[in-house]
Protein backbone atom coordinates (compact mmCIF):
# COMPACT_ATOMS: atom_id res chain seq x y z
CA UNK A 1 0.00 0.00 0.00
CA UNK A 2 2.78 2.38 0.81
CA UNK A 3 4.30 1.97 -2.60
CA UNK A 4 0.71 2.62 -4.43
CA UNK A 5 1.12 5.66 -2.51
CA UNK A 6 4.24 6.91 -3.15
CA UNK A 7 3.49 5.87 -6.57
CA UNK A 8 0.37 8.19 -7.22
CA UNK A 9 2.27 10.76 -4.82
CA UNK A 10 4.65 10.90 -7.92
CA UNK A 11 2.12 11.57 -10.09
CA UNK A 12 2.09 15.24 -10.14
CA UNK A 13 6.02 15.64 -9.96
CA UNK A 14 5.88 14.29 -13.07
CA UNK A 15 2.56 15.62 -15.12
CA UNK A 16 4.94 19.18 -14.19
CA UNK A 17 7.67 18.04 -15.81
CA UNK A 18 6.14 16.51 -18.72
CA UNK A 19 3.95 19.50 -19.62
CA UNK A 20 7.14 21.93 -18.66
CA UNK A 21 9.17 19.75 -21.20
CA UNK A 22 5.89 19.48 -23.94
CA UNK A 23 5.42 23.33 -23.66
CA UNK A 24 8.73 24.57 -23.99
CA UNK A 25 9.29 22.32 -27.08
CA UNK A 26 5.34 23.21 -28.57
CA UNK A 27 7.05 26.90 -28.46
CA UNK A 28 10.73 26.87 -29.65
CA UNK A 29 9.86 27.16 -33.09
CA UNK A 30 7.41 29.87 -32.59
CA UNK A 31 9.60 31.96 -30.10
CA UNK A 32 13.31 30.67 -30.89
CA UNK A 33 14.29 28.75 -33.77
CA UNK A 34 16.82 30.66 -35.67
CA UNK A 35 15.26 29.71 -39.01
CA UNK A 36 14.19 31.01 -41.53
CA UNK A 37 14.11 34.32 -39.14
CA UNK A 38 15.42 34.40 -35.44
CA UNK A 39 12.60 34.17 -32.95
CA UNK A 40 12.70 36.72 -29.75
CA UNK A 41 13.75 34.46 -27.26
CA UNK A 42 16.19 33.07 -29.79
CA UNK A 43 17.46 37.19 -29.70
CA UNK A 44 17.49 37.47 -26.16
CA UNK A 45 19.46 34.37 -25.53
CA UNK A 46 21.83 34.54 -27.97
CA UNK A 47 22.27 38.40 -28.10
CA UNK A 48 21.51 39.59 -25.02
CA UNK A 49 22.75 36.57 -22.72
CA UNK A 50 25.54 36.30 -25.09
CA UNK A 51 25.39 32.33 -25.47
CA UNK A 52 27.20 30.97 -27.99
CA UNK A 53 24.58 29.60 -30.82
CA UNK A 54 25.40 26.02 -30.40
CA UNK A 55 24.15 25.98 -26.51
CA UNK A 56 21.20 28.82 -27.86
CA UNK A 57 19.06 26.19 -27.85
CA UNK A 58 19.32 24.42 -24.82
CA UNK A 59 19.45 27.46 -22.56
CA UNK A 60 16.28 28.68 -24.96
CA UNK A 61 14.22 25.43 -23.81
CA UNK A 62 15.70 25.73 -20.68
CA UNK A 63 14.44 28.90 -19.90
CA UNK A 64 11.05 28.01 -21.74
CA UNK A 65 11.04 24.94 -19.56
CA UNK A 66 11.25 27.16 -16.25
CA UNK A 67 9.13 29.74 -17.28
CA UNK A 68 6.22 27.07 -18.14
CA UNK A 69 6.67 24.73 -14.94
CA UNK A 70 6.48 28.56 -12.63
CA UNK A 71 2.80 29.46 -14.73
CA UNK A 72 1.92 26.39 -13.73
CA UNK A 73 2.89 26.26 -10.11
CA UNK A 74 1.32 29.78 -10.37
CA UNK A 75 -2.12 28.73 -11.63
CA UNK A 76 -2.29 26.24 -8.86
CA UNK A 77 -1.59 28.45 -6.41
CA UNK A 78 -4.04 31.15 -7.41
CA UNK A 79 -6.29 28.52 -7.82
CA UNK A 80 -6.39 27.02 -4.52
CA UNK A 81 -5.03 30.43 -2.74
CA UNK A 82 -6.92 33.68 -4.12
CA UNK A 83 -10.17 32.39 -5.98
CA UNK A 84 -10.59 29.47 -2.40
CA UNK A 85 -12.12 27.50 -5.01
CA UNK A 86 -12.07 23.93 -2.39
CA UNK A 87 -13.21 25.81 0.97
CA UNK A 88 -15.93 24.32 1.18
CA UNK A 89 -14.41 20.98 0.82
CA UNK A 90 -11.96 21.97 3.48
CA UNK A 91 -14.76 23.46 6.05
CA UNK A 92 -16.62 19.86 5.30
CA UNK A 93 -12.90 18.09 6.32
CA UNK A 94 -12.31 19.74 9.38
CA UNK A 95 -15.67 19.83 10.50
CA UNK A 96 -15.92 16.09 9.62
CA UNK A 97 -12.50 15.61 11.41
CA UNK A 98 -12.51 13.35 13.95
CA UNK A 99 -10.86 14.92 16.52
CA UNK A 100 -13.04 17.90 16.63
CA UNK A 101 -16.41 17.08 16.95
CA UNK A 102 -18.13 14.28 15.99
CA UNK A 103 -21.15 15.60 13.78
CA UNK A 104 -23.41 12.76 11.48
CA UNK A 105 -24.43 13.60 8.62
CA UNK A 106 -28.15 13.20 7.74
CA UNK A 107 -27.35 9.94 5.65
CA UNK A 108 -25.79 8.99 8.78
CA UNK A 109 -28.27 9.61 10.90
CA UNK A 110 -31.08 7.90 9.06
CA UNK A 111 -28.75 4.64 9.13
CA UNK A 112 -28.32 4.70 12.52
CA UNK A 113 -32.10 5.65 13.15
CA UNK A 114 -33.67 3.21 10.73
CA UNK A 115 -31.00 0.53 10.57
CA UNK A 116 -28.26 -0.14 13.54
CA UNK A 117 -30.31 1.10 16.61
CA UNK A 118 -33.55 -1.27 16.01
CA UNK A 119 -31.08 -3.93 15.07
CA UNK A 120 -29.31 -3.45 19.00
CA UNK A 121 -32.48 -2.56 20.33
CA UNK A 122 -33.24 -6.71 19.31
CA UNK A 123 -30.30 -7.70 20.39
CA UNK A 124 -31.01 -6.44 23.65
CA UNK A 125 -34.70 -7.98 23.94
CA UNK A 126 -32.88 -11.28 23.48
CA UNK A 127 -30.03 -10.80 25.55
CA UNK A 128 -30.36 -8.11 28.11
CA UNK A 129 -26.28 -6.89 28.86
CA UNK A 130 -26.02 -3.37 30.68
CA UNK A 131 -23.20 -2.43 28.38
CA UNK A 132 -25.41 -3.00 25.31
CA UNK A 133 -27.91 -0.51 26.76
CA UNK A 134 -25.60 2.23 27.79
CA UNK A 135 -24.00 2.05 24.31
CA UNK A 136 -27.84 2.00 22.97
CA UNK A 137 -28.72 5.08 24.86
CA UNK A 138 -25.82 6.52 24.08
CA UNK A 139 -26.20 6.60 20.22
CA UNK A 140 -29.68 7.41 20.66
CA UNK A 141 -28.50 10.23 22.13
CA UNK A 142 -25.66 10.98 19.75
CA UNK A 143 -28.59 10.86 16.52
CA UNK A 144 -30.88 13.22 18.43
CA UNK A 145 -28.15 15.69 19.36
CA UNK A 146 -25.62 15.39 16.74
CA UNK A 147 -22.78 15.15 19.96
CA UNK A 148 -20.95 12.11 20.95
CA UNK A 149 -20.40 11.77 24.55
CA UNK A 150 -18.12 9.63 25.88
CA UNK A 151 -18.41 6.38 28.25
CA UNK A 152 -19.89 7.06 31.43
CA UNK A 153 -17.19 5.74 34.19
CA UNK A 154 -17.69 2.39 35.55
Amino acid sequence: MTQIWRITQTGPFLSLFFWGAALAGIFWPIVGQAQPTPGPLWVFVHDTLGISADRTTLVGLSLLFVFFSGLILLIGFVYDRVLKLWREQMDIAMERNPYAEDRLLRKEVMQWDQFYLPLARAVYRLSPDQELEDAITRVEDWVATGRLKGRAPR
